[in-house]
């Protein structure tokens, strides 16, 4: 009896399924999509955080590199 019971179940579902299949579709497809968006988005604000951090850190590494030399010029200045 428990068989019969599970065939006619799985009967049900495919019916339902082939019934729903371009609604099943569609949601397949919507879903797909807004991943897609969300993935490019995401992509997006990696690579503007990335130019970020890059620019800051060569805006670091020349503040640096003028300090330096400003202390080499002092020194200069006052070894003479």
């Amino acid at each position: 009896m428990l068989p019969f019971i599970a065939g006619i179940a799985a009967g049900a579902v495919a019916v339902v399924a082939v019934n729903n299949n371009k609604k099943i579709k569609k949601q397949v497809i919507k879903g797909a999509t807004k991943v897609k968006e969300a993935a490019t988005q995401g992509a997006t604000k990696i690579q503007e955080t990335a130019k970020d951090v890059k620019k800051t850190v060569e805006e670091k590494i020349d503040c640096l590199t003028s300090k330096k030399e400003t202390k080499k010029e002092l020194e200069a200045k006052n070894d003479k």
